[in-house]
């Protein structure tokens, strides 16, 4: 099957070279769709000179003020980490969630996420991704570069997709529409004191593991949306004081 829909971004890149030795591992596994958010280096003479037969996926990359703004149109985010526990958990290797990335990008845009080169993604990045990778290294020496992360995720993709027949996949809601919903649903329990200024950061991450297992379409996202107005209006009218 084709890996069209499969968008590679690139979060907070800080070395042209890498950028440029992205798009070689892109182009050789089959990849065309780069998105590049807030980059703090812009594509140079260096990136194409090490980006090689990856030239084109350079030309046609998107450059994005914002990750906000480069998940666009992206219906599953899969996140990739190098580190374990805590938000990071569960990350499982790229080769267990190809099938289930493969289904998606069958018939929906399905975003693969890399994180800048020092740091790594974030927590604040991880909450928006529905799935997390994680590439086994040896104990000894665990830290990958960026290229090369990119070139094993895209492998195992590609390899993935060689008669690869797609699973019937619900059609999930635009990611810039499900965080508008978290937002909503978190003020409301914020209201209610369900959630507490202490606790809301780790709660809402659970709340947003359930509903990424679950997956939502946009009937549910406007459900779940229309319900956490309606305990607004409830805590607001009720006042504060009354139970």
């Amino acid at each position: 099957m084709s890996l069209e829909n499969v968008v590679v971004i690139l979060a907070g890149t800080k070395h042209p070279g890498n950028i440029g030795s992205a798009a070689r591992a892109m182009a050789n596994m089959g990849l065309g769709r780069l998105v590049l958010a807030a980059p703090r280096c812009r594509i140079n003479e260096e990136s194409y000179r090490l980006a090689k037969a990856g030239g084109p996926v350079l030309e046609s990359a998107k450059v994005c003020r914002s990750l906000t703004s480069a998940l666009r149109g992206i219906r599953l985010l899969v996140g990739t980490t190098g580190k374990s526990g805590g938000y990071r958990s569960p990350a499982a290797p790229p080769r267990a969630l190809v099938p289930q990335i493969l289904d998606h990008a069958a018939r929906q845009r399905v975003g693969i996420l890399f994180g800048p080169e020092d740091t790594g993604l974030v927590d604040d990045d991880l909450r928006l991704c529905q799935l997390l990778v994680r590439i086994p290294t040896h104990r000894r020496a665990g830290s990958i570069n960026l290229a090369q992360a990119v070139m094993v995720v895209g492998y195992e993709l590609f390899l993935g997709s060689l008669g690869h027949t797609p699973a019937r996949t619900l059609r999930a809601a635009p990611l810039l529409q499900t965080e508008a919903m978290y937002a909503q649903l978190e003020k409301a329990l914020l209201e209610i004191g369900f959630l507490h200024e202490q606790n809301a950061r780790h709660m809402m991450f659970a709340l947003r593991r359930i509903f990424g297992r679950a997956g939502l379409e946009s009937a549910d996202v406007g459900v779940l949306r229309g319900i956490a107005r309606q305990v607004s209006w409830y805590a607001r009218a009720q006042g504060p004081g009354r139970d």
